[in-house]
């Protein structure tokens, strides 16, 4: 039999029972009294058994878990990520499994949220590990292309001064014998140009660069691409005022429109870069080597067809390196669209002059950034941009032709 009361734990209750067991025994019958007490001996056991049961997947530990781990059918499945798993249930196994949550994303937590730099949202760690693309994805670039058809070498001087002829000397002309000849003469000038200085920089955190390796970089990157950018818009439209580069549109021959076929025959976009090689000819100049035109304008003579459909540049699937007439296209969006440059790459034409070839700096050198644990990036050059035969480049435009 039973011990009495066993697994009852709360006071109430046991002395409930207490009582009902001294008034059976005080008022019922021998026969009675047995069968009651083995009703209480029932309650006694069903007690015990539920607090046996509650231990099981409470405090007590869990039998749920070790029958999952040593289910063949289920490691299999968690390997092969298909199949049918077939779990048998004992005691208070499935008491457990219904009390259990489902593991979902939300249960183990993820990453969510914005930048280091401009967070969007409460960022929550998690348990779930992510993959991650090393580095940073940067913002859209054109590709810079303008100094890679001109010439470039250093200089270690702040001014660049060069000798050029001003007025020329004559053509020789035949003479008799022993005669005079006739004398000739030339004039020269001296002109020069400044180096100019180009630069950028961007504050920020010893935290933030120090927590996000990549963020380094990408400063270190992009700071240089936005002067370059700036040093090709010099190079083309500087108009040397102040600390402008004095640019070659600035300087270039003005396209002469009366080289043009009559307007009765027609003209295309074409025919206006033809005329200006023509016209540089005409001048006795450096023949041109390159043409400088806006994107759009580059693919409008690109897509020109004949009467039959065919592209009048050739085969597109054999059309590499944009070229026309023989001269290199440099299609770009830092030329205004509708206009144009002819011009030659030789040192004789123009060439630049590098003081300083780019440099970024890091430091805390600024205002109160030590204490405050800022720092600043910089990125800079110094160069100057000699012209020195102004009449082998010419510009214009498409639109404003005859």
């Amino acid at each position: 039999m039973p011990e009495p009361n066993k697994g009852v734990t709360d006071p109430t209750l046991k002395a409930a029972i207490d009582a009902l067991r001294e008034g059976i025994a005080a008022a019922a019958p021998a026969s009675k009294l047995t069968k009651l007490q083995m009703q209480v001996d029932a309650i006694d056991m069903k007690l015990a058994t539920k607090m046996i049961s509650d231990s099981s997947f409470g405090n007590g530990g869990s039998t749920l878990l070790t029958t999952i781990r040593e289910n063949d059918s289920i490691a299999r499945l968690l390997k092969d990520r298909r199949g049918t798993a077939v779990l048998h249930l004992k005691g208070g196994e499935y008491a457990e499994l219904m009390n259990r949550k489902s593991i979902i994303s939300a249960v183990t937590g993820g990453s969510q949220g914005g930048d280091t730099l401009n967070p969007v949202g409460a960022a929550t760690s998690g348990v779930l590990q992510i993959d991650r693309i090393p580095g940073i994805t940067p913002e859209a670039r054109q590709v810079l292309k303008v100094r890679d058809v001109l010439s470039a070498r250093p200089t270690t001087m702040a001014v660049v001064d060069y000798v050029k002829v001003t007025s020329p000397m004559n053509i020789a002309s035949p003479v008799p014998e022993a005669s005079i000849k006739p004398e000739n003469s030339v004039t020269f000038s001296s002109l020069s140009e400044k180096v100019r200085l180009i630069a950028t920089w961007i504050p920020a955190t010893k935290q933030v660069l120090d927590d996000m390796v990549e963020l380094l970089g990408f400063v270190q990157s992009t700071l240089p691409y936005y002067v370059n950018l700036e040093e090709e818009l010099q190079l083309l439209a500087g108009d040397n005022t102040g600390e402008n580069l004095h640019g070659l549109l600035s300087q270039a021959a003005a396209f002469n429109t009366a080289l043009l076929p009559p307007a009765a025959k027609g003209w295309t976009k074409i025919d206006v870069i033809a005329t200006a090689i023509k016209q540089i000819n005409q001048s006795k100049e450096i023949d041109p080597t390159f043409v400088v035109m806006h994107t759009n304008d580059w693919w409008d003579i690109a897509l020109t067809k004949d009467n039959f459909g065919r592209y009048i540049l050739g085969d597109p699937s054999s059309l590499t390196t944009p070229r026309v007439f023989g001269l290199d296209v440099v299609p770009t969006t830092s030329m205004a669209q509708g206009t144009f440059l002819v011009g030659s790459g030789s040192p004789v034409a123009a060439e630049i002059r590098d003081r300083m070839e780019m440099q970024v700096e890091i430091s805390t050198e600024h205002a109160d950034y030590f204490v405050r644990n800022l720092v600043a990036v910089r990125a800079e050059k110094r160069l100057a941009l000699i012209t020195k035969r102004a009449n082998s480049f010419v510009s214009g435009t498409f639109t404003t032709s005859p």
